[in-house]
């Protein structure tokens, strides 16, 4: 390139630059220096420098100007600070300057300073430490935007570049970006910066200047995105990992994770879970995932092996121990830690009492810190078993024993010393394997592991090669691993056919010990098979020793070993397999019983056909539900159960839940119904439509409503009114169109099908829907189609649409308009809407509401508006007047001065306070007005509480007696006096009269009587005594000032004292006048005065008892004739207040036995009422005595009654309260009747109880009276002991017993005459016959006859009916058998059964009439009661029906032969 001359300077930035002598300046550059960016150079000249600097935009350089230095002369050499924020130049003197270099400078956040050397590169320096990092474009793009978060990660934003940093590490990166200037950073891991834009989210490594990855996600959350970048530290003797760990973790949705491989740009995994997920997070070395769903459970996912594990449920908590593959969670109060994610099901737990809150991992080990409340704990986790993962990540295989081998062999250390063995094996470190079994307590392993070790150990040392890859080695390896091919190859290669051979054998693989032997022609192939064979049997594997027989061609042998090992499919396969065998009919039906057993029905019916059993075999295809087997079968050989067996395919098909399937079948068998039906359920409403169609309307018409209801969900709206319509629902289908908003179609409907009534309430009903929805046109269109107006107006009110509503009503109700407008401006103004109030109010035509409203809300300016349009010409004024006082002082009235109210103005000014404001209006305009406002000014004054002020100004103003009546009002007498002297002496009595009263207040009446008689009013002073009943006084004060009053208060005084005070009256005067009249021995009155006092005046009970006792004691003393009156008054006053025995205590003074006693006897002092009975009369003690029998039946004190001699009385008591022994005890009083009596009553209770022995007993303890309903009870109690189940020694004495009681009741002639008592002794003869059979049936069994007692018990049989029948003939039967009179026994037990059938059928529970077979000459009865309940139980019944029908076997026994009439 030519310059045109030589050039004295050159200088290489982003361009080259050259000076010279011809340069235009002053003085020539000597020097150039481009800054470390490239985009600025400085020339060196004399004086000063020059400075250019790159245009970006317009591709140039331009000239920046320069700084002249005065005194530098030349400069001779010129530098540039590396990170260009400062220049040094050095002058020809030995000067040396330095300057700093920066196009601007500013202050972030307080805590960083940005100096931009250019606009490319910019220096970042942190106040706090000064640590300084250069932020720099190296696409040359200006740094527009620089922002800092977390005072860590910094944000730099250019016009095509985005950069970004970690301060800490010092790591920067800039990438190409065209945002949008809505992008999200994401910046919780300290290696990557996240950038969410546009729903994709790109990852930028810190220090690379490429984008690292992308991917699509809109779940930002921390707690959904894991990413881990090579984050697994490595030891120093560790190997360099061999690839990097690159991945990321994030949610496509929230039941969807993807992980990316950012390495490979590949999707290491996609897992789809059924519930949201809240939480996931990838281990250091990402080789897991865990993650949590909303159920709080935790899962673990293997990316490797793509499967996943459920961890935990409830998780709370979960995290990875930092830098470690090591799990923390918890459970409730549970916390777990799993040590190895390789052995899930090995968790080692602790119990807690907090909630988890973090994990802190330090030098010295690692806590799990818990929140407990009140106290905050630390779990220390095991640290050895944590370096475990970390030294086998590691491969640091003896370290991670020695971590191992101090620890002791739980589930947790097992896991380890497993997984380290297969990490050794994977590095083919075999002895570490071998500790590992060793340690594991594997002895089989570890034996065969340590002779592997020695092989490798002896070939190295013999050939010096690594014993690891010889082939004796490699073949026991793959034997370990079960890589059997692997192993016989290479001892094949070897030539090893017997250690082959062997090493199957041993491991019991027989068929490749003798595919070997035979492929190798080895001479014991034969003895192979046998011990294969042998082997075979011994441990019990049929099938195999089947099929070689089979191949051996010993078809029935093999046949014989698949039934003997339940595989009756292997032999039916052998048998069809050898058709030509012929085969005993005895081995097919084994095979095929065999089959059926095992439930293979098919293999069954399939085995049968082939044999031609078509009949069987399609039973077997049935029972196996092979329907189309059978109906394959059936049409060929059984045409006719066709159609039964498509029936019964369908049926089955449903009850597996295969609906859609059993259609056709049911189609086929022309069962419609059950065709619709499955159609229906499996959703198939084509086909279903189809089948109805064709069916008959009384079959289809369940169906038209669930097919309607199912088209109206599809939307086909004109099918579902169709099948409505079928369904005579016509309402459901205008129902639907209106939920369609199909108005037209469903008036159509309800036109042709709807009465206008059902129309109507159909349309109410919607409408009210659609507005609780807020549809509320369609509502209104509605309730206007069904003529009610007032629904859709009150529609409209509710929902605060008021114009919509003033429309309906000025249209449907026109004569409510005006009420309905004043209605809603009330409700707007009370919710603030004040313009809409506004409106509505001046519709009603009241104005007055309106300004009302504004002046409240203090809006003067719209009141006043208003006013003008609607309030004529004195609306305003009012208007302005309100406003004024709103205002308050001045500025009210000069607000009414402005307005031209003068007069309001001063009216104003004197109710504001500022009468200053008033007296010059007054004075300028209204002079006449100022004494009126004097006047109020004083009265101003006086309330204000100025009374001095206001005295002066009621004087001033000519009104003196207005400051007196304010001191009277004030009680200030002496200035009201002061006033009065000296202005209006007139006033002096007024204001004595004045203070008398304040005295009367306080009852000071001398004070007052003073006062009254020093203004001369003592007329007023008696008036004062008069009222206060102070009678004397008034009579004082009247005698000596004012004698012509005095028989005016005698007069009154004397018709006080007479009236009877109909006002309402104090206990305190009730009292006092009658203490007058007792002092005024006017007892009569003073009697009558105490009684007035009742409890309305006094409550105390005890006071008026005394007040009552002085109306007695005067009575007494002074009214003898009154004293039976007064007692009486005062003892039914006490009645009524429940005091009976003090008003007893009154009636007993005076003598009135009969009232005393009636007040003790509701005393419950039945003593006292006795005793005073007693001492008065025979008639009021015998009264008396029979009160107080009754009340001692009431209360049920029976002994009380026999001490008081009521014996009857106490002895009906006993009976009621079950006291029977004491009734016993007590009824021989009153004789013999009377026991036998109450001995009736007691047996007649024992028998409601069951207690038919206790009944019996008493009966014969106590005896039975004579009459008809006591001999019904012994029967009755016969009939129980015939149902009793007690043993058979109690038994007999209670039939003995009451054969006694009937037999005294048969033979003593009765004395009562009942035509009644004759029936009731026939069945009681009756009974007693019964009871003497039984009694003597129980005593030949004592004695040993037996004979005699089985006829006693055939002979019972004639009173089946009377006995239970089932135990009647159950026991005659027995009673034959013991004899073996089997013919007998045989027909009386078979009756016995029949009984017992009949019982059991509800339909005849009451009578049953049997078969008489064999009882045709008898006595017994063919026609009686059943009994309630089986004599036996279930078991014994069995055993005799058992017997029954062994007999009955027996062709010796003959039914006729039996004759019971004998």
């Amino acid at each position: 390139m030519y310059v045109g001359d030589i050039p004295t300077t050159l200088a290489w930035g982003k361009s080259i630059v050259a000076a010279g002598p011809e340069c235009k300046n002053t003085h020539e550059f000597v020097i150039a220096r481009f800054n470390p960016g490239g985009e600025t150079v400085i020339f060196g000249s004399y004086n000063g420098f020059h400075i250019f600097s790159e245009s970006i935009q317009a591709g140039s350089w331009e000239d920046q100007g320069e700084i002249h230095v005065e005194n530098l002369y030349t400069i001779s050499t010129l530098e540039w600070k590396p990170d260009g924020s400062q220049l040094v130049l050095g002058g020809l003197c030995g000067n040396v300057d330095i300057y700093d270099a920066c196009l601007r400078q500013y202050r972030y956040d307080g805590k960083f300073e940005f100096t931009y050397i250019t606009k490319t590169q910019v220096i970042v320096r942190r106040l706090s430490t000064g640590s300084r990092t250069v932020l720099r474009s190296h696409h040359g793009e200006e740094i527009t935007q620089i922002n800092i978060y977390h005072d860590q990660y910094l944000i730099a934003h250019t016009p095509k570049t985005l950069l970004m940093g970690n301060l800490e590490s010092c790591k920067l990166s800039e990438v190409p970006w065209c945002g949008s200037g809505n992008e999200k950073f994401l910046l919780d891991h300290p290696s990557v910066c996240m950038v969410h834009n546009a729903g994709e989210l790109s990852l930028v490594e810190y220090g690379c200047t490429e984008v690292l990855g992308t991917c699509r996600t809109e779940h930002l959350s921390p707690y959904l995105i894991s990413i881990r970048i090579n984050e697994m530290p490595n030891a120093e003797s560790a190997p360099p990992p061999q690839e990097e760990i690159k991945m990321i973790a994030y949610l496509l949705d929230l039941q969807t994770i993807r992980i990316l491989d950012l390495v490979r740009g590949v999707t290491a995994g996609t897992l789809i879970h059924d519930l949201k997920v809240d939480w996931l997070e990838l281990n250091p070395t990402a080789t897991h995932l865990l993650f949590r769903d909303k159920k709080q459970q935790l899962h673990l996912f293997s990316i490797r092996s793509q499967e996943r594990t459920t961890l935990l449920n409830f998780c709370s908590y979960v995290q990875w121990v930092p830098g470690r593959d090591v799990v923390v969670a918890q459970n409730q109060g549970n916390l777990y830690v799993w040590y190895s994610i390789k052995d899930p099901e090995q968790a080692t737990f602790f119990p807690i009492k907090g909630e988890v809150e973090g994990i802190e991992r330090s030098e010295n080990g690692t806590e799990v810190i818990v929140n407990e409340g009140i106290n905050i704990v630390s779990l220390v986790l095991d640290e050895a078993l944590i370096e475990f993962g970390s030294a086998l990540d590691n491969v640091e295989f003896e370290r991670a024993i020695s971590i191992l081998e101090p620890l002791q062999l739980t589930s947790e250390t097992e896991a380890m010393w497993k997984q380290l063995s297969d990490t050794a094996f994977l590095h083919r470190e075999y002895p570490i394997a071998e500790h590992c079994y060793a340690a594991l307590g594997d002895v089989a392993k570890a034996r065969f592991m340590h002779k592997v070790n020695k092989i490798i150990q002896s070939v190295s040392q013999d050939t010096g090669a690594d014993g690891r890859d010889h082939y004796l080695v490699r073949a026991k390896l793959a034997l370990l691993q079960h890589q059997w091919k692997v192993a016989e190859m290479l001892l094949l290669e070897h030539g090893h056919v017997a250690e082959t051979i062997q090493m199957y054998t041993e491991c019991h693989r027989w068929r490749d010990a003798i595919a070997v032997a035979e492929s190798q022609n080895h001479p014991d192939a034969e003895s192979l098979k046998r011990n294969h064979f042998e082997w075979l049997l011994q441990t019990g594997q049929e099938e195999e020793a089947g099929r070689v027989k089979e191949a051996e061609g010993d078809i029935l042998g093999a046949i014989s070993l698949y039934i003997k090992g339940s595989l009756p499919g292997q032999a039916a396969e052998c048998v069809n397999n050898n058709s030509s065998f012929a085969f005993q009919n005895e081995v097919i039906e084994s095979i095929a019983a065999a089959l059926q057993q095992a439930g293979m029905f098919e293999k069954a019916g399939d085995f049968f056909e082939k044999r031609g059993k078509d009949e069987r075999a399609k039973e077997a295809y049935r029972r196996g539900h092979a329907y189309r087997r059978a109906i394959e079968l059936a049409r060929r050989v059984f045409p006719g159960e066709v159609v039964s067996l498509e029936e019964e395919w369908g049926s089955w098909l449903v009850t597996q839940n295969q609906v859609d399937a059993a259609i056709n079948h049911f189609i086929e068998a022309g069962c419609g119904t059950k065709a619709i039906e499955a159609a229906i359920a499996s959703g198939q409403w084509t086909k279903a439509v189809h089948i109805v169609e064709a069916q008959s309307s009384k079959v289809a018409q369940p169906f038209y409503k669930r097919l309607a209801r199912h088209f109206e969900t599809a939307k086909q709206y004109m099918e579902a009114e169709k099948f409505y319509i079928r369904a005579k629902l016509a309402t459901e289908a205008v129902e639907m169109y209106i939920r369609a908003n199909r108005w037209e179609a469903g008036c159509k409907v309800a036109s042709r099908y709807l009465s206008e009534g059902e129309t109507s309430a159909l349309y109410l009903q919607r409408a009210r829907e659609l507005e609780l929805t807020g549809s509320y046109k369609d509502a209104e269109k509605l309730f206007l189609d069904a003529k009610a107006p007032d629904h859709a107006i009150n529609m409209y009110k509710k929902a605060h649409m008021f114009d919509e509503m003033i429309r309906l009503v000025a249209k449907y109700r026109p004569d409510l308009l005006t009420e309905t407008h004043l209605h809603l401006a009330q409700q707007l103004e009370t919710e603030g809407a004040l313009r809409e109030a506004e409106q509505h109010y001046l519709g009603a035509q009241d104005w007055k509401s309106v300004v009302k409203m504004y002046s409240v809300n203090s809006m003067w300016e719209d009141a006043m508006r208003v006013a003008k349009l609607h309030g004529g010409a004195n609306g305003p004024k009012h208007v302005a007047y309100a406003w004024a006082v709103s205002l308050g002082g001045e500025a009210g009235a000069q607000l009414l001065v402005r307005l031209g109210l003068v007069e309001q103005a001063i009216e104003y000014a004197t109710e504001a306070g500022a009468f200053e404001h008033a007296f010059d209006l007054c004075r300028s305009s209204l002079k006449y007005k100022l004494p009126e406002v004097q006047l109020k000014y004083a009265m101003w004054l006086e309330d204000e509480g100025r009374f001095r002020e206001a005295e002066e100004a009621f004087i001033k103003v000519g009104k003196p007696r207005e400051a007196i009546d304010m001191y009277i009002h004030q009680r200030d007498w002496s200035a009201a006096m002061r006033v009065a002297d000296l202005c209006d002496p007139a006033a002096v009595s007024d204001i004595q009269v004045a203070q008398a009263q304040e005295f009367i207040a306080t009852k000071d009446y001398p004070k007052a009587e003073a006062l009254l008689l020093r203004a001369k009013r003592p007329d007023l002073a008696v008036e004062m005594y008069k009222e206060k009943l102070m009678w004397e006084d008034a009579v004082r004060v009247a005698e000596k000032y004012a004698p012509t009053k005095i028989p005016d208060i005698h007069a009154q005084l004397s018709a006080y004292m007479q009236s009877n005070q109909e006002g309402t009256e104090t206990i305190e005067t009730i009292l006092g006048r009658a203490r007058t009249f007792e002092r005024s021995r006017n007892y009569i009155e003073a009697i009558n005065t105490y009684l007035k006092v009742d409890i309305n005046l006094l409550p105390d009970i005890k006071e008026l008892q005394q007040v009552w006792a002085v109306a007695i004691r005067l009575a007494k003393e002074f009214e003898l004739a009154r004293v039976a009156e007064v007692v009486g008054v005062v003892a039914n006053r006490l009645k009524n207040a429940k005091c009976y025995d003090e008003a007893g205590t009154l009636y007993e003074d005076i003598g009135a036995a009969k009232e005393a006693a009636e007040m003790y006897i509701l005393d419950d002092s039945w003593d006292k009422a006795r005793k005073l009975a007693a001492a008065a009369s025979t008639h009021l003690q015998q009264e008396v005595e029979d009160l107080y029998k009754n009340h001692l039946v009431e209360k049920g004190e029976a002994d009380e009654l026999v001490k008081t001699g009521n014996v009857q009385e106490a002895l009906e008591l006993y009976a009621k309260q079950g006291r029977w022994e004491q009734v016993h005890e007590l009824a021989p009083l009153l004789g013999t009747s009377t026991i036998k009596k109450f001995s009736v009553r007691h047996a007649r209770q024992c028998l409601k109880e069951n207690k038919c022995s206790e009944a019996i007993s008493i009966l014969a303890q106590y005896g039975v009276p004579d009459d008809a309903a006591s001999y019904k009870t012994c029967i009755r109690s016969a009939r129980q002991l015939f149902t009793s189940n007690e043993n058979a020694s109690t038994l007999e004495d209670y039939y003995q017993s009451l054969r006694s009681i009937l037999y005294q009741i048969s033979t003593t002639p009765s004395q009562v005459k009942d035509p009644d008592l004759t029936k009731v002794l026939v069945e009681v003869n009756k009974h007693l016959v019964v009871v003497h059979y039984i009694a003597l049936a129980y005593t030949c069994k004592n004695q040993g006859l037996r004979e005699i007692e089985a006829k006693i018990k055939v002979s019972l049989l004639r009173y089946a009916g009377i006995l239970p029948a089932d135990r009647v003939f159950y026991e005659a039967g027995t009673a034959c058998k013991q004899m073996g009179w089997q013919d007998m026994a045989f027909v009386l037990l078979n009756r016995y059964l029949d009984i017992t059938e009949a019982m059991d059928e509800e339909k005849k529970r009451q009578t049953v009439v049997t078969d008489n077979t064999g009882f045709e000459t008898s006595d017994i009865p063919q026609e009686f009661a059943l009994p309630q309940t089986h004599y036996l139980e279930e078991n014994k019944r069995e055993e005799t029906r058992d017997w029954v029908i062994e007999l009955s076997m027996d062709q010796q026994v003959n039914e006729k032969s039996c004759n019971l009439s004998d």
